[in-house]
């Protein structure tokens, strides 16, 4: 499963919060551990050939699902 995600301060670190429908979705609880895969995205447009979903306003409505919970103020 592949997913986007904004990286936020916690203290010295960064974190990335796992969107509340990809937790559901997969069945994570606290405590388990994952692996992850990390790079920087920086050219959008290059995604659209790999994923291909009909329209470029499409694709990033679909990317921008979940990257903040509805009770996050601080974007």
């Amino acid at each position: 499963m592949i997913t986007r995600v904004r990286l936020k301060a916690w203290g010295n670190s960064l974190g990335a919060v796992i969107p509340k429908a990809l937790v559901n979705e997969i069945g994570l609880k606290e405590g388990q551990e994952v692996e992850i895969s990390v790079r920087p995205i920086k050219d959008v447009k290059r995604l659209f050939g790999k994923y291909p979903t009909g329209s470029a306003q499409k694709a990033k409505d679909e990317m921008r699902a979940g990257w903040l919970d509805s009770d996050d103020t601080n974007h």
